[in-house]
């Protein structure tokens, strides 16, 4: 008769009750995510090369902050929405996503929050039809979700907003267009409701209106990545500046390569972005990361 081991026995049945890996958010995205809402793309959603890094930051543990400054149409919507997908599914708990005013916070939710628990199939029944009809706990701005999740859509104009709530998850979007209260600000008042919680992921980020205002407060803060991209030509890596860029003449829209100076077509952009990498441009604690891309 042979005997196992009993210390080899032991890390077999422990090895048994081990729990699978946690997905980084990018790879749950890519399996569980799909593209809804006012989207120019429907359909299984698939992680682009810059937002890869972005995304990862509100799995990645110690990091509490994700600050991103960026121009319009990189799909910051979307990730929101992956977001909100991944705290209502994976790890369900109370989010609160704070637009600027209250026709921007009914807006959200009607095209984006609608359609994300309609057309995802891991969500949908999250929300069920009798719930939905009861005002008492779901309306436009509040979801109540059936696995305990909640979310908490408010406007940055009314302080009342902010009263008397936690939230694990806070997601604060286009904060230049923030109205001042007497209250305080609503950054500020947000990021309070937050504090319970040990594990909290705080979100903001937006197209800076003018210099100096929160967008680009709050990605200085942080470690200020920046995506460094190769040229094409002498595969050199440099953060596309709008200083490079033709304006004029037969090479307008041609971008000149800071290092062997050659210029660079557009076709070749997408290229450039595939084979690009963030890169912190400041010394951090750990716990803000900042982007900022255009």
């Amino acid at each position: 008769m042979i005997t196992a081991d009993p210390a080899e026995l032991t890390q077999r049945i422990l090895v048994g009750f081990k729990p699978p890996p946690r997905l980084k958010l990018s790879g749950y995205a890519d399996e569980f995510a799909v593209m809804t809402g006012p989207a120019a793309e429907k359909g299984q959603w698939r992680t682009l090369p810059y937002q890869r890094e972005i995304l990862d930051a509100f799995t990645e543990p110690g990091v509490e902050t994700i600050a991103i400054m960026k121009s319009a149409r990189i799909g910051w919507t979307k990730c929101l929405g992956v977001v909100v997908q991944f705290f209502s599914h994976q790890d369900p708990c109370p989010v609160m996503i704070v637009q600027p005013v209250k026709e921007d916070a009914e807006g959200y939710s009607k095209e984006e929050i609608k359609p994300l628990f309609e057309d995802t199939p891991v969500l949908r029944g999250l929300i069920t039809e009798a719930k939905a009809r009861n005002t008492a706990s779901n309306t436009i701005l509040l979801k109540q979700l059936s696995n305990g999740g909640l979310i908490d859509i408010v406007n940055a104009a009314s302080g009342r907003s902010f009263r008397r709530k936690s939230r694990k998850v806070v997601l604060f979007d286009e904060v230049d267009a923030y109205p001042k209260l007497d209250e305080g600000d609503p950054i500020k008042l947000g990021r309070n409701r937050a504090d319970y919680y040990w594990d909290r992921k705080i979100a903001l980020g937006g197209t800076p209106i003018f210099k100096g205002g929160k967008t680009e407060e709050w990605f200085l803060r942080g470690d200020q990545r920046r995506y460094f991209v190769p040229c094409p030509f002498c595969e050199a890596r440099q953060v596309l500046r709008w200083e490079q860029m033709r304006k004029e003449g037969d090479d307008a829209g041609k971008y000149e390569c800071e290092n062997c100076g050659e210029l660079i077509p557009h076709f070749k952009k997408r290229w450039m972005v595939e084979r690009g990498e963030w890169r912190p441009t400041a010394p951090g604690n750990g716990k803000h990361a900042s982007f900022h891309i255009w």
